[in-house]
């Protein structure tokens, strides 16, 4: 086998050494605002989630948060 062989990849597998800097700015923008949404989302969820269920327990303070 000689090295071509081995360094192939099929054409829709992402290589970044052979896509132009604007290509790579793109995707790198996008995968970041896809993973901030989500880190965002489940955060507000989890924060949401927990002050509901210490204003079911009593506490004051999360249930002035609430409203």
């Amino acid at each position: 086998m000689n090295r071509k062989d081995i360094n192939y990849r099929s054409p829709g597998f992402y290589d970044p050494e052979h896509r132009s800097p604007k290509t790579n700015t793109i995707i790198v923008a996008v995968f970041c605002v896809l993973f901030g949404s989500a880190l965002w989302i489940s955060l507000t969820d989890t924060l949401y989630q927990q002050q509901k269920l210490h204003c079911e327990q009593g506490w004051q303070p999360a249930c002035e948060a609430l409203k």
